[in-house]
């Protein structure tokens, strides 16, 4: 578990407080690591997605890793199969970049939340250097990529929802490039067109992404926000 660990989850934990009470929905959960960095905390952790691949993968990842906790769902995300104020504890960490309508999203988890809960919401931000071309990388490496957004654009939707930030936190993630490519199984002609993509960068966006080059390998980094939320 440690291997596949990195700040965001910190973050995760630090703003969701969980406790052994807490009844988790992990929200748009991919392979599951929100969910799984929670369940030893946490009474039970439903982690739902529309993507049978990735739920698939979660299962056998919670069953290698002994976490008998959690719960592997296949839904809809915008009309979830749970009743309202089902959940102590709802996480969405890094999807809100990938949903067509992140509003009705942030509306679906805050009619399953139960009351006096709350919402961790995590997701990359970019700011007016880095905008266009961590979202154009973005999209290349992986074609569902909606947006990065700016973190007052964040804010934004957050009220839109009718809900409240509580509390914020930022980590600084550092990426290899390689890696990253890795885990989306980016194809290695569209590999090498990214890395060029890298190379090309302007110097103040190269400075803004904190763009490091030795040899053929690049790393480069950007902010993960991290929003508690409540009803408003």
């Amino acid at each position: 578990m440690e291997q596949m660990r990195d700040a965001s989850l910190d973050l995760l934990v630090d703003l969701a407080r969980p406790t052994s009470h807490d009844k988790v929905l992990d929200y748009a959960t991919g392979a599951g690591m929100g969910g799984f960095t929670l369940a030893p905390e946490v009474a039970t952790v439903e982690a739902a997605d529309e993507l049978p691949d990735l739920l698939e993968e979660g299962e056998r990842l919670a069953t290698e890793l002994g976490l008998v906790n959690v719960a592997f769902t296949l839904v809809d995300l915008y009309a979830l199969p749970y009743k309202d104020g089902e959940f102590t504890l709802v996480v969405c960490r890094n999807a809100l970049h990938l949903l067509p309508e992140p509003v009705a999203a942030l509306g679906e988890l805050q009619r399953v939340l139960s009351p006096g809960g709350r919402i961790v919401v995590l997701d990359a931000v970019v700011d007016e250097a880095t905008d266009r071309a961590l979202n154009e990388v973005a999209r290349l490496r992986e074609p569902a990529h909606r947006r990065h957004y700016r973190a007052e654009e964040l804010d934004e939707m957050v009220a839109r929802a009718g809900l409240s930030i509580m509390q914020r936190g930022v980590v600084r993630r550092t990426i290899d490039l390689d890696y990253w490519l890795q885990a989306a199984a980016v194809s290695p002609p569209k590999a090498e067109l990214i890395r060029g993509r890298f190379k090309a960068l302007p110097v103040d966006v190269q400075a803004g992404l904190d763009v490091a080059f030795s040899d053929r390998l690049v790393s480069f980094s950007y902010d993960v926000v991290g929003l508690l939320l409540e009803r408003a």
